[in-house]
Order: structure tokens, then C-alpha cells, then sequence
């Protein structure tokens, strides 16, 4: 579950090529390996295992290549979060990802905690009431 602390500065692959990107993010294209790191199988796995916070039904598409990969999906583990598109990248082009979230990750064991409804709801409020403060101006960190 997410600690009482709101984790803001902890949204994985915010590339700015993305439409749900940041414009002030890295560039995707700058991330891109030739070679998958050592653990890429393991850390892939468990982007995917990640519990889904929200679901949209809009197409999304590699910004590399315009191949379609899914829908949007916002995941977490309760601490973390990312869109389902990041698992992409990372498989196919082994972009990689945040130490702390690398670390955090093999400190589970590569399997994200499993999450009750009751979690999932009081995240997704949490997260709404950043957004909205964030809209209002008062970002508590979510643009720095």
C-alpha cells in the first residue's frame, strides 16, 4: 500500500515523446540500447504484474515506430507508478528505469505487492487530489 507520504516523484518513463509524457522529461529516443541489462526479463515481468489503477480505452502507439501496442493503462505497485507503454519500450528497446525503482523492485523478489480493492480506491483518490491541487497551482511537487 502506499505510504502516507504521497510518492509524486514516482512516475517511471514520463518521456517527453509521449502524449502522457512530461515536456520537461528525457527523451525516449536518447534511451534507447542496443543490449537488454542484465535482469531486463525479471524487471519486465514485473511492469506487467503491476495492478491496474486505471484503464482507458484509447489505442496507444509506440512513439518509434507507430506500431499500435494496446490501450493505456496507469500501473502501480502501490508506491511506484507508470503506463502499460513502458513495458513495451522496455522490452523492445531496453530503456532503462530508475535505480530506486530497479532496487525497489528486486526487493520484492520481482513480483509488485498484490493490492485490495480498498488500496487501489484510496490511491486513486490520493492521486486525484494531487491533480486537482496541482490544477489549482498548488503542485506539492508533481511538476518539480
Amino acid at each position: 500500500m502506499a505510504s502516507e507520504s504521497f510518492p509524486y516523484n514516482r512516475f517511471l518513463g514520463e518521456f517527453q515523446e509521449l502524449a502522457h509524457g512530461r515536456p520537461d522529461g528525457p527523451a525516449l529516443r536518447d534511451s534507447v540500447r542496443d543490449h537488454a541489462a542484465p535482469g531486463e526479463e525479471k524487471l519486465v515481468r514485473y511492469l506487467r504484474s503491476g495492478c491496474a489503477l486505471a484503464v482507458t480505452g484509447s489505442p496507444v502507439r509506440d512513439a518509434l515506430s507507430n506500431e499500435l501496442i494496446g490501450v493505456l493503462e496507469l500501473h502501480t505497485d502501490g508506491e511506484w507508478f507508470w503506463y502499460s507503454d513502458l513495458t513495451h519500450y522496455v522490452e523492445r528497446y531496453h530503456v532503462p528505469l530508475d535505480e530506486t525503482f530497479v532496487d525497489h523492485a528486486r526487493a520484492h523478489h520481482w513480483t509488485p505487492p498484490k493490492l485490495s480493492a480498498e488500496d487501489l480506491i484510496q490511491i486513486g483518490d490520493t492521486l486525484d487530489a494531487a491533480l486537482d491541487a496541482e490544477d489549482d497551482g498548488d503542485t506539492h511537487g508533481l511538476t518539480s
